[in-house]
């Protein structure tokens, strides 16, 4: 059997399942969640987080530009930090370069990482540099926080589902930038209020932090791989059920025009797109004025999209007043750009 024949998540689970048998006492969270945690002192977590971005199939090297790639290489990483409500604080960067690459260019992705790097506060502190076919950027994120990181396993039967921003918008810049002749079709500010939304996601990792300090999720994932995968991968976690609400999914309308310009299906772009890197977080329904005010301090209105159910009870979506099962295919490196229709 080839790995391809086993999808991304159960190739993980298959290679590290005996893995997770030889924790010591120190890992608090390991494989399968948006970072690893790790218990340092009685009140004190260090968080690691680590994603790679591959040309050509994370990103076409004339469809972004190299300030942007370095940024985008560290917000990945910033935003699983985020889903975990921790402080992100160092990085380490590995980068494959293909020999040919013009040394400005490589400054322009230094230039990109030192932006979002002085953003957040975090150092770069090493990492590792080797000739390779193609360009790859490695990134390992640490973190830390004195509270017991967030993870994908506390959602309980009764607690509703947030989204924080707005979800599809990504996919809606990737669609743009594949397609040639949508620059006639759609406007500039939109076009570029939206390609910024895939080339350059804005991680809320100080969004994530003033709803922890606030008491307020029992579960939190960043959306990298669409809502409809995420809201699947804190069930699993979770042993629990959803119903999550179409018309309450945050979309905007650049999203929503876009779509419509191009014949496509922003509903499709939300829940399967991926990459918009907002958060999805669980809470009790009691919690739900602190919720409010808690992302209204953030410039942010808090979007009940739905609500998490027994586990009998499936995971599932109401649509024009039908229920349809929602299922949780996402992002998977290990399916052809064909059979998924992007590159990430």
């Amino acid at each position: 059997m080839q790995i391809s024949e086993m999808g991304e998540v159960k190739l993980i689970e298959h290679l590290t399942a005996k893995l997770k048998h030889s924790y010591d006492s120190t890992v608090h969270l390991g494989i399968g969640d948006d970072a690893a945690a790790i218990r340092i002192s009685a009140n004190k977590y260090l968080l690691i987080a680590v994603d790679m971005l591959v040309q050509d199939r994370h990103f076409v090297l004339d469809k972004i530009e190299p300030e942007q790639l370095g940024y985008k290489s560290i917000a990945v990483n910033l935003s699983d930090i985020a889903a975990m409500g921790g402080t992100p604080t160092h990085a380490v960067i590995s980068i494959g370069w293909p020999a040919k690459t013009e040394l400005r260019y490589a400054e322009k992705v230094y230039h990109g990482i030192e932006e979002i790097a002085n953003q957040f506060e975090v150092n770069i502190i090493g990492g590792d540099t080797v000739k390779s076919p193609q360009l790859v950027i490695d990134v390992t994120v640490l973190g830390e926080m004195k509270e017991k990181p967030v993870s994908r396993s506390g959602a309980k039967p009764g607690d509703y589902i947030a989204i924080t921003g707005r979800v599809g918008a990504s996919a809606a810049g990737l669609a743009l930038l594949q397609n040639e002749e949508s620059e006639k079709i759609i406007s500039p500010f939109m076009r570029n209020d939206l390609l910024k939304a895939h080339l350059c996601p804005y991680p809320r990792v100080r969004e994530a932090l003033k709803l922890v300090q606030a008491g307020i999720p029992s579960a939190m994932i960043d959306i990298s791989d669409g809502v409809a995968s995420e809201i699947n991968h804190i069930c699993a976690q979770s042993k629990a059920g959803a119903l999550v609400y179409a018309e309450s999914i945050p979309i905007d309308l650049h999203t929503r025009k876009t779509a419509d310009f191009l014949r496509e299906e922003y509903l499709s772009w939300a829940l399967y797109g991926g990459e918009d890197y907002e958060l999805i977080f669980t809470f009790s329904p009691e919690l739900e004025v602190a919720a409010q005010e808690a992302l209204a301090a953030m410039d942010l209105d808090l979007h009940v999209v739905g609500e998490i159910l027994p586990p009998e009870k499936g995971i599932n979506l109401s649509l024009e007043g039908r229920i349809v099962p929602l299922g949780g295919k996402g992002y998977d490196h290990f399916c052809s750009e064909d059979d998924q229709g992007n590159d990430k």
